[in-house]
């Protein structure tokens, strides 16, 4: 199951309105990322106070990262007091923070105070990284798998090395089929004699022959 990171954006209240340009490019930075669930309110609102952001703050579970132009603390204290327990945590944009000592389960809040220089402009880039660190890489585990055997390959110098102790045979040659005797009697006897039908009709055709000449 992928990681999600809740977000509130506190708009900046009081002496700190000039930082309103920086808020809302901040929302657009933030609006829409994958993994960010981004909530904007004007304040936390306190605990006998009802609308559309005390629902917004309760209906937020687990850890929290405060996107603001305030202190800490007057972040979480205001959510202690609507049932939301969290600890301030240490991460690279606020090394001041102590690590948490309480043993009881409370949710962390990673705090950013964007007055700081340079924040407004990694504030993406930080809280990417801050989800990258709280995700779990997760490995699938293969169960009853078969692997197929490999073909066995001959090596090269099996495959060049011609086998031992095998005599060539050699493939006879056919020789010429002899006439049969039968052949052979009918090709020795002699021509018969024509008969006097045979011998006319002949010395006619020779004579045709002659007369074509002329």
């Amino acid at each position: 199951m992928a990681v999600r990171l809740n977000v509130i954006v506190l708009r900046p209240t009081g002496e700190h309105r000039h930082f309103d340009p920086a808020c809302d490019d901040a929302v657009g930075q933030l609006l829409g990322r994958p993994g960010l669930d981004l909530v904007l309110l004007d304040r936390i609102p306190g605990p006998d106070e009802s609308g559309t952001e005390r629902l917004a703050v309760e209906s937020i579970a687990g850890d929290v990262a405060c996107v603001g132009w305030t202190d800490a603390e007057l972040v979480s204290e205001p959510l202690g007091l609507l049932g939301k327990r969290v600890a301030r945590v240490p991460h690279r944009r606020d090394q001041d923070a102590a690590p948490v000592q309480s043993d009881e389960p409370i949710a962390k809040l990673y705090h950013f105070d964007m007055r700081r220089e340079g924040t407004s402009q990694t504030i993406l880039a930080d809280l990417q990284a801050l989800l990258a660190t709280r995700q779990t890489p997760m490995f699938q585990i293969g169960v009853g798998g078969s692997t197929l055997p490999k073909p066995a390959t001959a090596s090269p110098s099996q495959a060049s090395t011609p086998p031992k102790n095998i005599t060539p045979i050699k493939a006879a040659t056919p020789s010429p089929a002899k006439p049969s005797t039968a052949a052979v009697s009918s090709l020795n006897a002699p021509t018969p004699p024509l008969t006097p039908n045979q011998s006319t009709d002949l010395d006619a055709l020779v004579d045709e022959l002659d007369e074509l000449d002329l």
